[in-house]
């Protein structure tokens, strides 16, 4: 049984289909960015080399329909707090959340609500927190369905550790209810 989902989701532009770092994409929507090559599903074991990176977004970000969306020190509160405003209209529990620079990772305990309708809520959330015209999200989401205590524990350890472990400062959201130790 579903105790729980981990679930990711990005900011629009910052993660394409065809990334060289791979996706979980199973299509390229846009034919401009088909142009800069197949997708390569999942993520790649070997990192991709810096240049090739740059090289890639330097011909991918002139094809976006808009700038790519990054969340900074200054948006990161401010995208809390559009969580904040979610977590306490649907009364969900969540036991982890990260805002990365550009994707979010969240640990909801199992609701009456899917999953998938979660996450839009809390992207519809943080967008209108932040006063944008245009979500900074893309579509969807990743999922993964969290069955038993240890699995739970350790997507919490997880998501807890990756702001630091991305250089970022630990972050701590008051909607957070952490999970007994």
């Amino acid at each position: 049984m579903i105790i729980a989902y981990h679930a990711i989701f990005t900011t629009y532009g910052t993660w394409l289909p065809n990334d060289p770092r791979g996706s979980y994409s199973k299509e390229i929507y846009s034919n401009q960015l088909k142009a800069l090559g197949r997708i390569k599903y999942g993520r790649q074991n070997a990192v991709p080399p810096k240049n090739l990176l740059i090289r890639f977004w330097t011909g991918a970000t002139p094809r976006l329909s808009r700038p790519p969306f990054f969340i900074d020190d200054d948006t990161r509160p401010i995208v809390a707090a559009g969580f904040r405003t979610v977590v306490q209209r649907l009364s969900i529990e969540v036991a982890a959340c990260a805002v990365m620079n550009n994707h979010v990772h969240v640990l909801v305990l199992r609701s009456k609500y899917r999953i998938e309708y979660i996450v839009n809520q809390l992207k519809g959330g943080a967008t209108q927190a932040l006063k944008l015209k245009h979500t900074p999200w893309t579509r969807g989401c990743w999922k993964l369905f969290i069955t038993d205590s240890e699995s739970l524990l350790a997507a919490a350890d997880y998501i807890r550790a990756n702001p630091t472990c991305a250089g970022l400062t630990a972050q701590s959201w008051d909607f957070v209810m952490p999970l007994p130790a």
